[in-house]
């Protein structure tokens, strides 16, 4: 009797959080539209630890154990031996996107080289985002990944939600809760003032005048806090925050337990907003100078403000008011 092929395939991403959020999709797409039975990840570890068993993403490794700067010197040296490192990292896999390297040809051509040691296989180089399509940059990706295996994307949906929690995440997720007081069935609304860059962060008046509209509203209000953020905000704007509670240096992991446990969550253009929309939350995400027609979080509950530049890093009453407005139609 004979054997069915169990099929392989393989994203390679080296960006931060919300990069490879908007690329998760791709993992869903790759299973049940080119029906591959496992999809691995390479990446950043710190950024995708979470995905096995909560996504389609089925095992990750980290792009720190793999030489992968041999990709990048010119094809005509380009060697590899049997029994390479690289021969390892990357047999078994029929389907390989690789975001790194995509304007490298030597990277394209020895990545494909190393995989056709071990078996046929499909590659495909996607930039992290293309300047020339307007759309959102997830569909970019499908788009692309469709055309290059000759299918057509039609009107295939993304799953909802991307990210499913462990039922033991919400366990894990409840205990913080509880030393801060607050019971599982009070609404919670989080709001992460932070983002990887200053210039995407809304003003941090904003959302403290945000944070006193909920608890008006009756709901507890936690913000979420990281060294970076500790270190920028001015005394006066930390002492207001520390007048709600306030969870600091958490993990990936955490952050993701914390939020299956809250009811909706505010914040910037940044990781954390993508991980809330990935997990079907009631996500508001205020954006500055980023576009969100291209990097919106994806998920069925988002809502977007856009800000202009000229408003956007001032404290402003009226934002606050909108932005409260705006979260209350989704909770």
């Amino acid at each position: 009797m004979s054997q069915c092929r169990y099929r392989k395939g393989l994203i390679v991403h080296p960006g931060a959080i919300g990069d490879c959020l908007l690329a998760l999709p791709l993992a869903s797409f790759m299973k049940q539209t080119l029906g591959l039975d496992q999809i691995d990840w390479i990446g950043r570890m710190e950024y995708v630890e979470f995905y096995p068993g909560r996504s389609a993403i089925d095992r990750v490794r980290s792009m720190e154990a793999i030489p992968f700067h041999r990709f990048f010197q010119d094809n005509k040296s380009f060697e590899v031996e049997d029994g390479d490192s690289l021969i390892r990292s990357f047999c078994g896999y029929e389907q390989v996107v690789s975001f790194l390297g995509s304007e490298n040809p030597n990277f394209e051509q020895n990545l494909l080289f190393t995989l056709h040691c071990s078996q046929s296989s499909h590659l495909v180089m996607l930039p992290i985002d293309d300047p020339a399509y307007s759309g959102p940059v997830g569909r970019f990706y499908l788009e692309r990944i469709a055309a290059e295996n000759e299918i057509e994307l039609n009107d295939w949906q993304i799953p909802q939600p991307l990210v499913t929690p462990h039922s033991s995440d919400y366990q894990a997720g409840r205990l913080p809760l509880e030393k801060l007081g607050i019971h599982p069935d009070h609404p919670l609304a989080l709001i992460h003032p932070g983002s990887g860059g200053i210039k995407k962060c809304w003003a941090v008046e904003n959302f403290i005048q945000l944070a006193r509209r909920l608890k008006d509203r009756g709901y507890k209000t936690i913000f979420l806090l990281g060294p970076v953020e500790q270190e920028r905000f001015k005394e006066n704007s930390l002492e207001s925050i520390r007048k709600f509670p306030i969870l600091s240096d958490l993990s990936l992991t955490e952050v993701l337990q914390i939020l299956a446990c809250s009811d909706g969550y505010v914040g910037n253009d940044s990781g954390i907003s993508h991980m809330s929309a990935c997990l079907g939350k009631p996500t508001l995400a205020i954006f500055g100078p980023t576009n969100p027609n291209k990097f919106a979080p994806t998920g069925s509950k988002v809502r977007i403000l856009k800000v202009e530049a000229a408003a956007f890093q001032k404290p402003s009453q009226t934002l606050a008011d909108k932005a409260c407005e705006i979260l209350l139609e989704i909770l």
